[in-house]
């Protein structure tokens, strides 16, 4: 493994120094409001070194967005090994699943922030593509275990693996618009889940 030199550690600190200001304060203050100016200061760097890692306060965005769709897949991850003892099954799984997914909004108010704006300032194309690299892939594979054991409905599985991640990205939007994103939660929970046992084949 390459040990990174003097500068490129300090090229990867003021990068995470960068996007941790502007993640606090498009979350805080929003994306429109928030100047170059104001990152660099947050973060403590010249605007000079901001521009040298970014090409625009919109490709600060980019990222620190997708850092903050990763994290909510991290939870996801948390949620599914807190399931314990025996090897769960899909079924469980996917209920843990919506629960980590859903559960990482509600529990993070920047996160919320981020998502409510991350449309009108990356476009519903590019947050697609987000969602397509990041998080479709653990629905398809889930999707194909299920098949794989006889237990999901005979239906297409790309197409369901994408109306299953769009019903999921509408219902973390609601949630991070609503006044009580707790409520909006266990009943984002609620509708997925009940949605989700539509596709469990009965046993024969």
């Amino acid at each position: 493994m390459a040990v990174k030199s003097r500068r490129e550690e300090y090229a990867a600190l003021t990068r995470a120094a960068v996007l941790e200001a502007a993640a606090e304060l498009f979350a805080e203050k929003g994306f429109d409001v928030t100047s170059v100016d104001d990152i660099a200061g947050t973060a403590r760097v010249s605007k000079g070194a901001v521009y040298h890692h970014f090409a625009d306060k919109r490709a600060i965005f980019d990222e620190v967005f997708q850092v903050s769709q990763q994290g909510v897949l991290d939870q996801v991850g948390i949620a599914l090994k807190d399931l314990g003892g025996e090897e769960p099954s899909p079924w469980s799984v996917a209920r843990a699943a919506v629960q980590g997914f859903l559960g990482a909004y509600v529990a993070d108010a920047r996160r919320r922030s981020l998502l409510r704006q991350s449309a009108g300032v990356l476009g519903v194309q590019r947050c697609r593509e987000m969602d397509d690299e990041l998080a479709l892939p653990l629905v398809l594979g889930l999707l194909n275990q299920l098949a794989e054991r006889g237990e999901l409905q005979p239906v297409p599985i790309e197409m369901t693996a994408t109306v299953i991640f769009g019903t999921l990205c509408e219902a973390a939007t609601a949630l991070a618009f609503a006044e009580d994103h707790e409520q909006a939660g266990k009943d984002a929970a609620q509708v997925v889940g009940y949605m989700l046992s539509g596709l469990v084949k009965e046993a024969s």
